[in-house]
This record gives C-alpha cells, structure tokens and sequence, in this order.
C-alpha cells in the first residue's frame, strides 16, 4: 500500500535534492550460473557517512521531506534518504527499539503492509555484525529481482539458515516461525546492558512467498560488507575493484563465511 505514495514522495524529494541515492547502475557476476547483481556506491555515500556521524538517530526525529505514510499505530513507512534502489523503504518504530531486540508480533503487521507487489523484497539487519548502520528498529523494503531464489528455494545454501514458505503472508503465522527459528538457531535468549531480551546477529529476507533467517558473524570480509539484501544476491561495494576481488574470492563462499565465520 506504500509504493504509489513513495514514488511520488521520491519525485520531489529527488527534484529538492533531500534524495541522495548512493549508488551505480547494478553489475551482473556470474558463479556457478547464479547472476548476482553489484554495484558500486557514488560520492552520496560519503554524505550518508558525514550525516551519521553528526546524527546519532535519523528516524527520531525523521526528516519529514522522507514521510510516505504511517503503517499502523506503532510504525511509520519512510524513505531510505541514501537508497540503493529506488524506492527503498523503511518500516520504522516510532518510539527507539534497539535492532538487536528480538521482533515483535506489531513489527511484523507493518512490514508485510508492504508486500502489495510480487516482487517487494523485505529484509531485517538484526544488529551490528548483521549490517545494520542504525541502531533504531527498522525493516526494509525494495522491488527486485532475487538472483539467489532458486538456490534458496532447493535448499542449495551452502550455510546455516532457516527457511520457511507460505501461501501467504499472515504476521502470527511469520512471527511463530521466527521465535522457532531464532530458537533452532541459539540466535535467542540473550540479555543486553539494560537486562532487555536482545539476539545475537542474524539477517531475516522475506518475500510473499517464503521467510529467510541466516546467523552472522561479521559484517565484513576484507571490507567488502554484508547485510541482508546480500543474500538475496546483490552486493553493493566501495569500488569496482572489489566486485573483481568478490567474483575471485567467491560469492557463496563469501556468504557463507560472513554467516558461519
């Protein structure tokens, strides 16, 4: 239900200039017939860089020229102000929640409002070493191609995940198979510095079709990073160089090193 409203927000957000993509056209790397998609950030990245250093939290207060609409009580759907796609939204909490604390039912009722498309990809960056920039809770959303599908689809993943299908999206259905899966995982149980529930890294990639929880380790490897969308099979580096030195290193078995070291 966001995604009208969005383009319009991005029009004019793009038209005043406080719409700062941050990235090149996508670059296809072939591994073992998969076509996972690179690209290469612009000199926008380094606005984004300046601006969290002077912010420590965009999204209280968010800026309003990146409102699209609310998305129930508890949540409100923004734009990416540095979007690797366009549009590339955000389902944010409005009071601060840590992305470390475990996902709640009401989380997931904002975030598959989004999911009006069949091919809205949604993903969570559930802490630091997951790839996450920000520490308030959001989930993101973006229209693309999944290059990884099929490999997730046969369970062809050379690394721990759990995935789970549906014939559609219901928020009790998706938040019990996550609370399982963070528990099949060790990913839950945990205490952070306030004594709240908090959870060990992971990435969750969902679709209208199927739900994708990967454990992590670290955010990087010889500093290209990894978040979420990674593992859908599209990979957004600092300079063309490293999407030779990825192709070289190995795709999956970079994945697979960020998610089981």
């Amino acid at each position: 239900m966001f995604w009208t409203k969005a383009e319009q927000v991005v029009e004019r957000a793009l038209a005043n200039g406080s719409l700062l993509p941050i990235t090149t056209e996508a670059t296809a790397i072939v591994e073992n017939g998969i076509e996972f998609l690179g690209h290469v950030v612009t000199n926008n990245a380094t606005k984004k860089f300046t601006s969290a250093k002077k912010q420590d939290n965009p999204f209280l207060p968010y800026e309003e020229e990146m409102y699209v609409a609310d998305a129930g009580k508890g949540h409100v759907c923004l734009l990416n102000k540095y979007p690797v796609l366009n549009p590339h939204l955000l389902i944010c909490s409005r009071e601060f929640i840590p992305q470390t604390a475990p996902l709640e039912l009401q989380d997931f009722a904002a975030w598959i409002m989004g999911f009006d498309h069949d091919e809205v990809l949604g993903f969570y960056n559930g802490g630091t070493m997951a790839g996450a920039s920000q520490t308030h809770r959001h989930m993101q959303l973006v229209k693309t191609a999944i290059p990884l599908e099929d490999a997730i689809l046969s369970h062809s993943l050379p690394f721990q995940h759990r995935l789970y299908r549906f014939d559609e999206l219901n928020s009790e259905r998706l938040y019990l198979c996550y609370l399982a899966g963070l528990k099949e995982l060790g990913l839950s149980g945990m205490e952070g510095l306030n004594g709240e529930p908090e959870c060990k890294p992971y990435n969750l990639i969902l679709t209208k079709k199927w739900m994708l929880l990967v454990p992590r380790v670290t955010n990087n490897i010889h500093g290209v990073f990894a978040n979420g969308i990674n593992y859908s099979g599209r990979f957004l580096v600092k300079q063309p160089e490293q999407l030779a030195w990825l192709q070289q290193y190995g795709i999956m078995r970079f994945l697979g090193e960020c998610s089981q070291g």
